[in-house]
């Protein structure tokens, strides 16, 4: 059984993610007797799949799941979990801004009993350094401010890109996501809290690394509409371990 699987999701990544390969697949090999990297190319218009194609082919461990649709990132990291081996399953970004050395902090609580434990830029720790630009920290907050509320109290940051998670139970989960957008971080951890796994959250180093694909406004938007579904499908109890299909339908008839 592999040791760790990483999930990298990306689309038109070509100028990015040949370094965050190298640094994952360094430090990997020499803390993970058994790895893989799943590379997931969301329908990139550029040459992601063929960078990748080149560093597989002298790097053990790496494969490439591409198809030419662009589907969304949570699409692309749930075809990543769904497809991965490992007994731990780590969702990591293709911009490298988490340090995949953070993984180790992340590790020590599974094995500490958490089911899920996700990297934070926003829990309170003097000993973390965030690089990250001003009006994205002020949105980000805004955002989460937001499902708190209506969603996750308690949990500082929903969106960093470094999760990690049980095999079982990213099976689980995973199986049961729905949303493709930005805001399937919130569903999953959503899931995560009705199915009564321990999350927990763990701030880590992160540096902010140019040429997002987020457009602040646009996906903001779009990322506000994907909470209230996940905020209805939780009202009709579709995410708990026993569905109530009568609240479901109660909501249609009010």
């Amino acid at each position: 059984m592999i040791d760790l699987s990483v999930i990298i999701p990306a689309y038109n990544e070509e100028l990015r993610i040949l370094p965050t390969l190298e640094s994952v697949h360094a430090f990997l090999s020499g803390h993970f007797p058994r790895f893989e990297i799943i590379v997931v190319n969301d329908g990139s218009k550029d040459a992601t799949s063929q960078v990748v194609t080149d560093f597989a082919r002298h790097h053990e461990g790496v494969r490439l799941i591409t198809y030419d649709v662009n589907k969304g990132k949570g699409y692309a990291v749930r075809t990543g979990m769904l497809a991965a081996d490992g007994n731990l399953i780590l969702m990591n970004d293709a911009d490298g801004s988490s340090p995949i050395q953070e993984v180790m902090r992340l590790k020590e609580a599974v094995l500490s009993g958490a089911d899920v434990v996700i990297g934070s830029r926003a829990k309170p720790d003097p000993q973390r350094v965030v690089k990250a630009l001003a009006y994205r920290t002020y949105m980000g907050n805004t955002f989460n401010r937001i499902v708190q509320s209506l969603l996750l109290p308690g949990i500082y940051d929903t969106q960093c890109g470094f999760k990690l998670f049980k095999r079982p139970v990213a099976q689980d989960i995973f199986s049961r996501a729905r949303i493709n957008g930005y805001a399937f971080d919130v569903e999953v951890l959503y899931i995560a809290k009705c199915r009564n796994y321990k999350i927990v959250e763990i701030a880590i180093d992160w540096t902010n690394v140019g040429g997002s694909k987020v457009n602040v406004l646009i996906d903001s938007v779009k990322m506000l509409f994907q909470v209230i579904k996940v905020k209805l499908n939780g009202m009709a109890s579709l995410h708990s371990k026993s569905p109530n299909v009568k609240a479901f339908f109660s909501m249609f008839l009010r």
